[in-house]
């Protein structure tokens, strides 16, 4: 920058580094989303097939004069409506996935302030790591890698900002499958790359793991995780500011804390401890 550039003139650039970063999430995110979005799409399309035909079914009972029927077709009747019943059930289960994920989405291209609501947050996780990870193999079809969920049931709802936190969650998954996915390239004899995924619920905390076991990060880098525009990849994979938007989110929106412990060659887990409801 030029002897001229102002403090104010920084501050406006790194805001716009910051932007750009979050819209190559985002772009990211989407392509996860078109392939994650495709599987209760067709759970809707095919549920709703077969509920028409039971309705069809149904109507040919009731087409019959009250003296022709008999036991066996009120028996049919009521096992049709039971299933026709089953049917709308998972439509509107996976219609409900369906308008998270859009949601989920919409809360990315925001940049309001956080606002922090009580949202489930196994559930959140669950779905925002699928979808880094199916944003992982839009770039690169031969990568797979095994999410292992260990998800505490009493974590229940916890506060958050969700477009944010769910940002976090897509770079900390982005990261482990750049981790596992350099050390599967190193071919070592009868390596699976596994990502996982943990909750627990600590009196008025909830902690979130993120554990892979990839390359691993040298112990000399790993205090420097966080500093903005810090970066472990070749140039041109990262711009440095993920881990240190992550920081930010997790310790200033979210109040909590985050630390990374890694063994070269091994592992590398990320441990967020946050508040949870009524604190």
């Amino acid at each position: 920058m030029g002897a001229g550039t102002t403090e104010h003139d920084i501050e406006l650039y790194q805001q716009k580094i910051v932007e750009l970063n979050r819209l190559a999430e985002i772009g990211q995110l989407s392509a996860g989303i078109l392939h994650e979005i495709k599987n209760p799409v067709s759970f809707v399309n095919n549920f709703s097939r077969l509920s028409q035909a039971l309705v069809e079914e149904i109507r040919d009972i009731c087409r019959k004069p009250l003296s022709d029927i008999n036991d066996a077709d009120l028996a049919d009747e009521k096992d049709l409506l039971e299933t026709l019943s089953q049917n709308l059930v998972k439509i509107n289960e996976n219609g409900k996935r369906i308008e998270r994920i859009i949601q989920g989405m919409l809360a990315q291209t925001r940049s309001d302030a956080a606002v922090l609501e009580p949202t489930d947050l196994n559930q959140l996780l669950e779905e925002y790591s699928k979808l880094a990870y199916q944003g992982v193999r839009a770039d690169d079809s031969t990568f797979n890698v095994t999410l292992k969920y260990h998800l505490d049931p009493h974590a229940g709802n916890v506060p958050l900002a969700k477009g944010e936190f769910g940002r976090v969650v897509v770079n900390l998954v982005n990261n482990a499958c750049y981790a596992v996915n350099e050390k599967r390239k190193q071919q070592p004899d009868g390596y699976e790359p596994v990502i996982e995924i943990s909750t627990s619920k600590l009196d008025q905390q909830v902690e979130i793991s993120i554990c892979d076991n990839g390359i691993g990060i040298p112990e000399d880098i790993v205090a420097k995780l966080f500093q903005p525009f810090f970066t472990t990849k070749p140039q041109g994979k990262g711009t440095g500011l993920g881990l240190s938007l992550t920081y930010t989110s997790i310790t200033d929106t979210h109040k909590g804390s985050i630390d990374v412990t890694s063994v070269l060659g091994e592992k590398t887990e990320f441990r967020i401890v946050i508040p949870g409801l009524g604190v």
